[in-house]
């Protein structure tokens, strides 16, 4: 799959084969009045403005609601005389599921085609080679990302949006969303230093995704998964084609063809062009930043700072998409020539429950290590992820069904109602199955 010319940002390509979710006459015969409830009494006690949900099983698409508008009553940015209220085909920043619908499922594609040893070191020339080995990193592997045991702390230390880190824009009153620090991004993720032993623990960390972002695309690049003509315009632009930056490039020309067009999502991908920003709900009031209520640009100020193409947050979607996605994967048939049954139940599955509840690039809902359990009462060997704005999605292989619930809690305030989605996100999930 190919597309013969450079694209232009935020541009949406055409897609080969759809996966089309059927709406099954079972969904229909359900009661699905108290999930409503869940979600309603969320909005009324004002965890979140607006929400979307979407049930999946087997036989389809059983749910797809949304309830509540884009803010509490101020008109966003992208349309200063009304709010707009939520619909299933609104627009979410998604956060750090990007982690595992983006980063994850690429290297599950690279995996799967041969291409990823998951216990090579990242220094091997075919990965990122020996300049990332510097300060005791040269045993980390693809692995150890994937499960946040590599060492790294939870953020860059300073952050890249950070003055004291030194990105240029960072200096401006509204900083512009480009790739100006992405050298110097680059040097300081290959100069990163650990915080903890190799293998000694689990931390999640942002650090291990952008990372697994510069291994995909590296991926991408040398086994010519994606074209050069098809990379973001504005992300290749001035940089060597042979360079290490230009694999950020590569890695999103790598999801948007792989994971966005042959999953058939048409409404996901990083960077919306402007047009759309109108059917993006919200994040926060970020008045340390951008100064600004921020809609249609990724929140998390690392993501944005690397112009927000990033390994760890930066997708946006819908849960119509998101019900696609989950109902591929949760789903795999044996002969998927992207991700098939064998390499999904390997991706999915606690990799070593004496450190963590997580698996490959996911977390499980594992009674006794996840001590969070949005997904509730799902089964322990459900597969899970959470995103900072709001976002969740649960898939349990056990009871056959997926569980989507996109929000925007962080409206307006970022470090609101952190508990309180929580309580959400168990009510939705206990309900679903109840």
């Amino acid at each position: 799959f190919c597309v013969p010319t450079m694209v232009s940002r935020g541009a949406i390509v055409a897609v080969l084969v759809t996966l089309t979710i059927s709406h099954s006459v079972y969904a229909q015969n359900v009661n699905w009045g108290p999930v409503d409830q869940v979600l309603l009494t969320g909005i009324q006690n004002k965890v979140f403005p607006g929400c979307a949900a979407a049930i999946v099983t087997q036989q389809g698409l059983q749910y797809i609601k949304a309830f509540g508008n884009f803010t509490y009553g101020v008109p966003p940015p992208a349309t200063p005389s009304f709010v707009p209220a939520v619909t299933p085909q609104s627009r979410f920043d998604i956060a750090s599921l990007t982690k595992v619908v983006a980063t994850t499922t690429a290297l599950m594609i690279a995996y799967q085609r041969g291409d990823l040893d998951l216990d090579m070191p990242l220094t091997h020339p075919s990965l990122l080679g020996p300049d990332f080995g510097q300060h005791g990193k040269e045993t980390i592997t693809s692995r150890n990302i994937l499960v946040h045991n590599a060492g790294f702390p939870p953020d860059p230390e300073p952050n890249y949006w950070d003055r004291a880190f030194g990105c240029p824009e960072t200096m401006k009153l509204h900083p512009d969303e480009n790739f100006s620090c992405r050298q110097k991004i680059y040097d300081s993720l290959m100069a990163q230093r650990l915080q903890y032993p190799i293998n000694g623990g689990y931390v999640y960390s942002d650090i291990s995704m952008i990372t697994g972002m510069f291994v995909a695309g590296k991926i991408a690049r040398t086994r010519g998964y994606v074209r050069y003509e098809t990379l973001d315009a504005a992300c290749a632009a001035g940089v060597d084609r042979n360079s290490p930056l230009i694999d950020q490039c590569y890695y999103e020309s790598f999801v948007r063809q792989y994971v966005v067009g042959k999953f058939g999502l048409r409404s996901t991908g990083f960077n919306p062009d402007k047009s759309l920003w109108s059917n993006i709900v919200p994040t926060w009031n970020d008045t340390s930043y951008r100064h600004l209520v921020i809609q249609g640009t990724v929140s998390d100020g690392n993501a944005y700072a690397l112009g927000g193409i990033a390994g760890h947050a930066g997708f946006f979607s819908t849960v119509y998409d998101a019900a696609m996605f989950s109902q591929r994967i949760l789903f795999a048939t044996p002969n998927d020539p992207l991700v098939n049954s064998t390499t999904v139940d390997y991706w999915i599955k606690a990799e070593n429950l004496t450190q963590s509840s997580r698996a490959l690039g996911w977390d499980t809902n594992d009674y006794k290590m996840n001590t969070y359990r949005g997904c509730g009462n799902f089964s322990p060997l459900t597969f899970t992820h959470t995103g900072y704005t709001g976002t969740q999605i649960c898939m349990d292989p056990v009871n056959k069904i997926a569980a989507i619930l996109f929000t925007n809690r962080v409206y307006p305030d970022a470090n609101a109602n952190s508990k309180a989605i929580q309580t959400v996100r168990q009510a939705f999930s206990n309900t679903i199955l109840s």
